[in-house]
């Protein structure tokens, strides 16, 4: 007789494209912490998000309506699937989620679902217009960033900062430009894309590093693992990384963390200057990453230790990661039949689903 699931966890962001998303890192770390006493609801938000489709990554799969949509609209389809298919924990994956969730925490709770996020206020605090004023209160050093809404305000910014520029969108996406007329293409796509207002930043020219941490959300930072980019998509993410040693990166990315009183997964991307070595911070993600396999791979299953978090545990104690364990990414093809996409488009729910089958494991691996 198979073994009943201890614990029923439901992951949103399930995408694997260009612009990755973290789901199926985050349910690869779990379900290699549980082994079959797991069961995994997918969420996702288009049809033709990749997570709900690949063999063997979730037990069931739903679609949800995009966060803009509103919080009564978001919470009443997860009232819906938890009806359906109960779930214990909740892991948002997107930075836009987080804000819709924070409004509607007790409505979750009264359900039984828990799940960590950060505050309001540390929220906040890490956003990208505001990553100077952290970054100053900490003593680290950042990219001199300008909020824009129009073009006489890139015009502005591109006079004060010089080309080439960075020109960011407020959740996803930057762009490196080199000279107006690229800055001018650059906004008009990423604010047709994301809206306004969007940031233009300093360029720094040197080698990109991120270190992904459990934040408790006392100033406890658990788990930091670094990891220098080596392969990098034209989107600036990290498509193939290798962790690393650095005391210095780590202890920096710690500081930053504590000083939020992060409560979750995040990510801290920085930059060592090429030009004197030093430290730039360039941004802090609200969860955890794509890569975040990488880091359970290392020994630090972070994953599970969000889990603990939510369930009111302590998180493992967690081991230094050794330096020198890469990862590439790989794309393969997912393949279906079309009924089963008009039924999803239908229904808002996956055919089919509930198929995964691992050895049975009585406990979580990875207690540390």
């Amino acid at each position: 007789m198979a073994s009943r699931p201890i614990l029923r966890v439901a992951v949103s962001g399930l995408h694997l494209g260009e612009n990755c998303q973290p789901g199926p890192g985050v349910i690869r770390s779990l379900r290699e912490a549980y082994g079959a006493r797991i069961h995994v609801v997918g969420l996702g938000y288009d049809a033709l998000d990749s997570g709900l489709h690949a063999e063997g990554l979730v037990d069931d799969a739903f679609l949800l309506p995009y966060p803009s949509h509103g919080p009564e609209a978001f919470v009443r389809r997860l009232e819906e699937i938890h009806a359906t298919t109960r779930f214990d924990v909740l892991i948002p994956c997107l930075d836009v989620e987080l804000p819709v969730l924070l409004r509607v925490a007790d409505r979750l709770r009264e359900l039984g679902i828990a799940f960590v996020a950060p505050s309001e206020a540390s929220l906040g605090r890490c956003s990208k217009d505001r990553l100077p004023e952290l970054a100053a209160a900490c003593g680290v050093a950042t990219p001199v960033t300008r909020r824009i809404v129009d073009g006489a305000g890139l015009a502005a910014a591109g006079r004060e900062l010089g080309f080439p520029m960075v020109v960011k969108g407020p959740f996803y996406e930057a762009d490196v430009v080199q000279g107006p007329t690229e800055a001018a293409a650059s906004f008009a796509r990423l604010a047709a894309k994301w809206g306004l207002p969007l940031l233009a930043q300093q360029f720094v020219a040197g080698e990109e590093f991120n270190v992904i941490a459990l934040g408790d959300g006392e100033g406890g930072v658990h788990g930091p693992v670094a990891m220098r980019k080596t392969v990098i998509t034209r989107l600036g993410k990290a498509w193939g990384g290798v962790t690393v040693e650095d005391d210095d990166l780590t202890a920096t990315a710690t500081k930053l963390v504590a000083a939020l009183r992060w409560r979750g997964g995040c990510e801290v991307e920085m930059l060592r200057a090429r030009a004197d070595g030093r430290l730039h911070l360039i941004e802090i993600n609200p969860r955890f990453p794509a890569w975040v396999h990488l880091a359970t791979r290392a020994g630090v299953n972070l994953p599970l230790g969000l889990v603990r978090l939510a369930r009111g545990e302590r998180p493992p104690r967690y081991k230094a990661p050794p330096p020198g364990v890469w990862y590439v990414r790989h794309a393969i093809e997912l393949f279906g039949d079309q009924s089963d996409l008009e039924c999803l488009l239908a229904t808002a729910r996956r055919r089919g689903a509930g198929t995964h089958q691992l050895a049975s494991d009585e406990s979580p691996r990875g207690d540390r």
